[in-house]
């Protein structure tokens, strides 16, 4: 039994050691920002993000929530909806 959980830990190292490699070849190059919100978007927990990029948690939830803002009043306001006429 204790072969097969050795095994099992040795693959889920590697499977991470896959991940954080994919993460980096996928962001290289670019701005922090960018990096940011598409390791978010890919799922990525804000502590891993940190670590892969060389920064702290709190900067990765500030840059968030940034970019959440601006893209919050960036967007253009929905028509109103047209009014039905009952007869």
């Amino acid at each position: 039994m204790g072969n097969d959980e050795d095994v099992l830990r040795r693959i889920e190292g590697k499977l991470e050691q896959m991940l954080r490699l994919s993460a980096l070849q996928i962001t290289a190059g670019m701005k922090q920002v960018q990096a940011i919100q598409i390791l978010n978007a890919a799922g990525f927990e804000r502590k891993l993000i940190a670590e892969l990029l060389n920064t702290t948690p709190n900067t990765v939830s500030v840059t968030l929530a940034k970019a959440k803002a601006k893209n919050a009043k960036t967007r253009e306001p929905e028509p109103a909806a047209e009014p039905t006429v009952t007869e």
